[in-house]
């Protein structure tokens, strides 16, 4: 039978299940925000002692299999396996969190579930709402800790930084953006470092280093976008009303996509259109996660990187399929995350109301590090956009 715990409430873990082998599944519910499931495993300090156990979209697993995030399963935004048995003694209180990107609130939270799973089902489950929240950008759901035995707690703690104010909490230290990065010959930091960036003005940059392995580096990019009021688009002409669907009835169809060039001279295009969504375990090693055709997808569009190593430039590009008439009403922004804990935000703010393609940001590797560079450039389409960047594809027409 499942136990309903409320804000606060702390039960002992035996009264939920048997053993030290669980799941945990998390759900926040948040329209056209971007959101992120994470957890913290921390010393009797409470502090991240050792960043193996800070288990996010980049770091799957701590070492030994004690904590694994295996993804969003059924209602779960993300389920976390979990088996105390094999946390090292050091590590002694699990912390389930999610993070917000972009612009929302968890005020904006419709429902939100915390929930241990044992034997199959939910054995207690934590509810939350954006009522319980105002302008917090990260919020602690739950927690799993031992005080003498495993114990559960229902905590609901906002933070208004974000995960930034997160990895403060727990001993992690933030960059400044301005920061240079460390010479190659320093030694590595032991706590999670994070920093933020803001590409506002085209050709503005900013520097990442690869990692000593560049395999093991991954690039995250997400695309979001806001749906256009009600009522006809800016204008009011025949175009801009065929497009808008009739005055905002149907969701504006943004798409993600790429063109590539690899250290070796291949190249291609990844993009919806024509099912072009790449691969993982292969060349290129850049993998677009699915087609979301209204918006209305919590964590939008995502390209992942898997292998920048090999990469020789990257053009990221979005285009409006349908739905709008141009960027203008849309409110388009790209995040990449830099696979060490950084994140990279483009917005879109200088839009041309007679384009609905645009390259946003170029992806470029020397070798040692990996430049992304603001390019925010609109065209009429593909083949405008290649002939600037000189990939020199040939274009048919496609359909989705």
């Amino acid at each position: 039978m499942e136990k309903t715990l409320i804000k606060g409430q702390k039960i002992k873990l035996e009264e939920v299940t048997a053993g030290p082998a669980f799941e945990v599944g998390l759900s926040c519910r948040i329209s056209g925000a971007a959101l992120d499931i994470s957890c913290f495993g921390v010393d009797g300090d409470g502090k991240l002692s050792d960043d193996r156990y800070f288990i996010f979209y980049n770091q799957r697993r701590s070492p030994e299999g004690a904590i694994e995030a295996r993804g969003a399963s059924g209602d779960y935004d993300e389920r976390f396996a979990v088996d105390l048995a094999k946390l090292p003694p050091s590590i002694t209180r699990l912390v389930f969190v999610a993070t917000i990107y972009g612009s929302a609130t968890f005020s904006a939270l419709s429902a939100g579930r915390f929930d241990l799973i044992s034997g199959g089902g939910p054995t207690a489950a934590y509810k939350f709402a954006g009522g319980d929240f105002s302008q917090e950008k990260a919020v602690i759901i739950g927690e799993i800790y031992l005080k003498d035995v495993w114990r559960l707690s229902a905590v609901g703690q906002g933070f208004n930084g974000g995960l930034s104010a997160l990895l403060k909490h727990f001993g992690g230290e933030e960059i400044p953006a301005s920061a240079p990065a460390p010479p190659a010959a320093a030694p590595p930091d032991p706590k999670v470092n994070l920093s933020k960036v803001r590409l506002d003005k085209q050709g503005e940059k900013h520097k990442i280093s690869l990692a000593k392995e560049g395999g093991s580096q991954i690039f995250h990019i997400n695309l979001q976008w806001d749906q256009p009021s009600a009522g006809p688009p800016s204008g009011g002409s025949f175009l801009g009303r065929l497009l808008g669907g009739g005055g905002g009835q149907e969701g504006a169809d943004l798409d993600l996509g790429c063109m590539w060039r690899d250290r070796q001279g291949n190249q291609g295009v990844i993009q919806p259109l024509g099912g072009n969504f790449g691969s993982q375990h292969s060349p290129p090693y850049i993998f677009l996660d699915k087609d979301d055709r209204t918006g209305a997808a919590a964590d939008g569009e995502n390209m992942r990187i898997f292998r920048p190593d090999t990469i020789a430039l990257v053009v990221i590009f979005a285009m409006i399929y349908e739905g709008s008439a141009n960027f203008t009403n849309v409110n388009a922004r790209l995040t990449i995350f830099d696979g060490q804990g950084g994140e990279i935000l483009i917005p879109l703010n200088a839009p041309d109301p007679r384009r609905t393609f645009c390259a946003v940001a170029a992806i470029t590797n020397d070798g040692r590090s990996i430049q992304v560079a603001k390019e925010e450039r609109y065209f009429s389409g593909h083949p405008e956009c290649d002939q600037f960047y000189g990939f020199g594809f040939r274009w048919v027409k496609g359909s989705k």
